[in-house]
């Protein structure tokens, strides 16, 4: 057993410690439990206060106990958070704030509060909201003060409704942007994003937005995008131009492209596939998830023009038939930079591993070097 000196030697010691580091270790904890290490000694009272980044958990959920004694801890609530806010010392740049599902206290009031706080008195640059995520598929709405935090570089937003206030002057510094399951129209989607002329990385998992867009509206607001994740099922609200494969907007920047089965679904999603790539000639990394059946049967005639001059890494899951290695084989013949394919098949497709890997083998390559892996999911 510990005895009070051998604490007080191991709180010496953390005292120590350069105030750089003390700050990385205390951002890694919740900021409930980094607000705990008051109670050490009266040097670390106000240490926590200055930790520029804020992590929260907030529900009201009794958690199970782990012993005979039940659980006296309480649940941090909308009041607890604007509380610790209050008593911050040093900036804030960055806020995570995770809603448990079962979270049944949501006030958009009292949380725009929370945001208006941060916006006059803290210079945010990443803001990670999730909001709860009940079974009746129910968006709270997100607080328009959120777009009053015009230093973000980072943004992630969960489950919640989203609409632009009347005024929005954008987010002229934005790099960065996720949306997962929330609830936006696609107008409203298009306008946040022509509004973001930074931005480089954008996450979209949006199934429904309840009116559609086509596929050149959707890229002439990203101009400058460098890593592009699409997921859920895009064809509800993304459409296709008449001529798809003759995209006028070129995605010159994009680097890294990720593409999930819901998008990629029948001949929707082999035409959007195409378009995407026709479009990105810098493109060095793709992920592609082809569980539905594509069609390629156009491939070879209204994209022999295709020259993908930067591609080293392809990914391939839930490859299934023939149609899928005319594209693999289509792809290898335009990257001459290509080295390493990596192919995802399911078990039941096993037997037919050394065929296909056969067939990959002898296809002409633009690149001697690719290194070609096929795994069993």
């Amino acid at each position: 057993m510990k005895t009070r000196s051998m604490y007080k030697a191991e709180r010496m010691s953390l005292d120590k410690l350069p105030k750089p580091v003390l700050e990385t270790i205390l951002c890694l904890l919740p900021t409930e439990e980094a607000a705990r290490t008051s109670i050490l000694s009266r040097e670390w009272r106000y240490k926590w206060t200055n930790i520029p980044s804020l992590r929260f958990t907030l529900c009201n959920r009794t958690s199970e106990p782990t012993s005979n004694i039940a659980s006296t801890r309480k649940n941090m609530d909308m009041n607890d958070l604007h509380q610790v806010l209050l008593q911050r010392q040093g900036p804030i740049h960055e806020l995570t704030l995770v809603m448990d599902d079962y979270w049944k206290d949501y006030n958009c009031f009292e949380f725009c509060q929370i945001i208006l706080h941060l916006s006059r008195n803290h210079t945010v640059k990443k803001l990670t909201l999730f909001g709860p995520y009940g079974s009746k598929n129910i968006w709270h709405k997100l607080p328009k003060s959120v777009f009053a935090l015009h230093h973000l570089t980072d943004l992630c937003l969960s489950t919640f409704h989203i609409d632009l206030p009347s005024i929005f002057n954008g987010f002229g510094c934005l790099g960065s942007l996720c949306l997962i399951y929330v609830k936006i129209s696609t107008q409203t989607l298009l306008h946040l994003l022509s509004n973001c002329p930074s931005l480089k990385t954008l996450n979209l998992k949006i199934d429904e937005s309840g009116d559609k867009c086509t596929i050149n509206e959707l890229l002439k607001c990203l101009p400058v995008i460098e890593r592009l994740n699409m997921s859920g099922v895009v064809s509800k609200w993304l459409v296709l131009d008449s001529v798809a494969q003759e995209l006028p907007t070129s995605l010159i920047h994009l680097k890294s492209l990720c593409l999930n089965q819901s998008c990629l679904s029948g001949a929707y999603g082999s035409a959007l596939l195409l378009a995407l790539i026709k479009c990105s000639p810098n493109l060095e990394h793709a992920y592609l998830e082809m569980k539905c059946d594509l069609d390629f049967s156009a491939i070879k005639d209204e994209y022999s023009d295709v020259w993908l001059e930067h591609l080293n890494k392809l990914e391939i899951c839930f490859f299934r038939n023939s149609l899928e290695t005319e594209f693999v084989k289509f792809m290898f013949a335009r990257s001459p930079k290509l080295k390493k394919v990596s192919i995802f098949v399911a078990v039941n497709w096993k037997q037919d591993q050394s065929k296909m890997l056969e067939t990959l083998l002898r296809a002409p390559r633009a690149s001697p070097a690719v290194k070609i892996t096929i795994w069993t999911v």
